[in-house]
C-alpha cells in the first residue's frame, strides 16, 4: 500500500462547454474543370480556380468567399454531360467576307464576341475575345489553321479568311452551357461529405437542377439528421430560355410544373439571378447560390439572410432577368423559393427571403429558425455524450433522482445561445414517471424561444394640433 496522501480525480465535461463550432462553414459540389481527388478545403477566392478551374463550382465558392470569411469544403466533379455551344453569328454590320467557327467542351456558361481591331486575313488581322463583358488582350489571327485556344474555357477559335479576310469592326458572338453532372454523381459525392463528418451548417449544388435531385437530397437531409449530422441544402434552378421564354412563362413554369412536389424544412431553392461581379474581376449573369450562401455564412444562425440592416448585396450589379417585377419575386417566394429584390427607397439588391421548401405552417419556414435548431441539437448532443451509460440513482416510483448537474450542463450551451442573442430562451426538463431501470432510457424535453421576425411593419400616421390636445 503506499503512504497516506490525498489524490484528486479530475474529471472533465462539468463547463458544459460544446465542441467545435460550425457556423457558417458548408460544403458545396459541381461541375469545375479539374476534378479534385476527394474533398478540397477552401478559405482564399484567390485561391479556387487554380485548384479546380473554371465552371459552376468555382463561380459559387468565390461568389461565397468574397462575402463571408469562412470554409468551404468542395468535391469537384468532373460531370459527365458535356456543355454546349451555340451557332456563330455574324455581326449586322460587318463589311469583311471572313467567317469564324467555334469547338471544344465549354467548361462553364459563357456569353462570347469576338471584335477584329485590325483588317487583314490570316497572320495580318487582329482580334480580342471578350467573355461575360471582359475583354480580352489583342492577338493576331493565328496563320495556318487559323486556330486559336480560349483560355481556360475549353473552346477554340477558327478563323477562315475566305478570301479578302475581316474588317476592323467585324464581331461574332456565341454563347456555351455549362457541363453538368449526373443526379447520381452529385448524390455520391453528397455521400462523400456525409462520410467525413465535417463541421458543416448545409451543403450547397453548384450549378442547375430540378425537382427530382430536391426529392434525393431531402431524403439525404432527413437522413443525415438520423445519424446526428444536423445540416440542410441548398440549391438552384434554371436560367429563363432568352429566345423561347418571356419572365411571366419563365417564373409561371418554377412555380407551377417545375416546382414538384418536394417539402422538407431541410432543403432551399435559390430561383434568384443576379449580374455579379466578384472577387476575381468576371462580370455574369450568374445564380443566387453563391452570394446567398456568402451571406449565410456571413451571418450569425439567428441572422436572417433578408436583413437590411447588414446592407445588400455587395457584388450584384443588376437584377435578372431583365423585366422581372415584385409580383413575378413574390409568385416565387410564395412557391417556397430564394430570391433577390429591390426596395424602394434604397439603393442595392437585397435576399427576399431565406425560405424553405417547406410545408405551410411549419416552424422551419425560414432558414434562421432551421440553423439555430440544428446549432442547439449539435451542441446540446455534445454536452451530453458525456454521461452517456453513467449511472443515476432511482427514487421510490422508478423515475432517475440527482440529476440536477445534468440538467445545468444540458441547459449551458442554450444559455449561452441566449447570451449571444440566438434564441430568447431555452431549458430542459425531465419528465416524472419514467422507467429508466427497464428501459435505459432517460427522456427529457427540451424547449428552445426563439426570436421574432419584424418580416412586415406596420405604423399609423396622422397630423396632431397641441391645442386640440389630442
Amino acid at each position: 500500500m503506499p503512504l497516506p496522501d490525498v489524490k484528486n480525480r479530475i474529471l472533465d465535461g462539468a463547463m458544459g462547454v460544446g465542441g467545435a463550432d460550425s457556423t457558417g462553414n458548408f460544403a458545396a459540389v459541381g461541375v469545375s474543370a479539374i476534378p479534385s481527388n476527394g474533398v478540397l478545403a477552401f478559405v482564399d477566392p484567390a485561391s479556387v480556380e487554380e485548384k479546380i478551374g473554371d465552371g459552376p463550382l468555382r463561380d459559387l465558392i468565390v461568389s461565397a468567399l468574397s462575402i463571408a470569411k469562412t470554409t468551404v469544403y468542395a468535391v469537384a466533379l468532373e460531370g459527365t454531360a458535356q456543355g454546349s455551344v451555340s451557332q456563330v453569328t455574324a455581326g449586322s454590320e460587318n463589311t469583311g467576307n471572313g467567317d469564324i467557327a467555334v469547338s471544344g467542351d465549354p467548361r462553364n456558361e459563357y456569353d462570347v464576341k469576338v471584335e477584329i481591331t485590325a483588317s487583314g486575313t490570316l497572320n495580318e488581322a487582329a482580334f480580342r475575345v471578350i467573355i461575360d463583358g471582359s475583354a480580352g488582350k489583342i492577338i493576331t489571327v493565328p496563320d495556318g489553321n487559323g486556330g486559336y485556344e480560349i483560355p481556360d474555357t475549353g473552346l477554340t477559335l477558327h478563323f477562315d479568311p475566305k478570301g479578302e479576310g475581316f474588317r476592323e469592326g467585324d464581331t461574332f458572338s456565341f454563347s456555351s452551357t455549362e457541363p453538368q453532372a449526373t443526379n447520381g454523381e452529385i448524390l455520391e459525392a453528397v455521400d462523400h461529405i456525409l462520410d467525413k463528418k465535417l463541421p458543416i451548417e448545409w451543403i450547397a449544388v453548384a450549378g442547375i437542377s430540378d425537382a427530382a435531385l430536391w426529392a434525393a437530397l431531402a431524403a439525404k437531409a432527413e437522413g443525415a439528421a438520423e445519424a446526428y449530422q444536423y445540416l440542410f441544402f441548398v440549391a438552384q434552378v434554371r436560367y429563363l430560355n432568352k429566345k423561347e421564354e418571356t419572365v411571366d412563362r419563365w417564373v409561371m413554369a418554377l412555380a407551377g410544373s417545375e416546382r414538384g412536389a418536394v417539402a422538407s424544412t431541410r432543403l432551399e431553392v435559390c430561383a434568384g439571378w443576379i449580374e455579379e461581379a466578384d472577387a476575381n474581376g468576371q462580370v455574369d449573369t450568374r445564380p443566387l447560390i453563391g452570394v446567398y450562401c456568402g451571406k449565410l455564412a456571413q451571418r450569425g444562425v439567428h441572422q436572417g439572410p433578408d436583413a437590411v440592416r447588414y446592407g445588400p448585396i455587395g457584388a450584384a450589379t443588376a437584377l435578372k432577368p431583365d423585366g422581372l417585377n415584385d409580383g413575378h419575386i413574390e409568385a416565387l417566394k410564395h412557391a417556397g423559393y430564394d430570391t433577390a429584390r429591390k426596395i424602394i427607397g434604397l439603393n442595392g439588391i437585397y435576399i427576399t427571403s431565406g425560405q424553405m421548401m417547406s410545408e405551410t405552417g411549419s416552424d422551419y419556414d425560414l432558414v434562421e429558425r432551421r440553423r439555430v435548431m440544428d446549432k442547439a441539437c449539435r451542441q446540446v448532443r455534445e454536452t451530453q455524450l458525456f454521461y452517456l451509460n453513467d449511472v443515476v440513482k432511482v427514487g421510490a416510483d422508478g423515475s432517475p433522482e440527482g440529476l440536477e448537474m445534468f440538467i445545468a450542463q444540458s441547459e449551458s450551451p442554450l444559455r449561452i445561445m441566449k447570451t449571444n442573442g440566438e434564441i430568447s430562451n431555452g431549458y430542459v426538463v425531465i419528465p416524472p414517471g419514467q422507467n429508466i431501470l427497464s428501459t435505459k432510457t432517460l427522456r427529457t424535453k427540451i424547449r428552445i424561444v426563439p426570436l421574432g421576425k419584424m418580416s412586415y411593419i406596420e405604423n399609423e400616421i396622422a397630423y396632431s394640433n397641441p391645442a386640440l390636445g389630442a
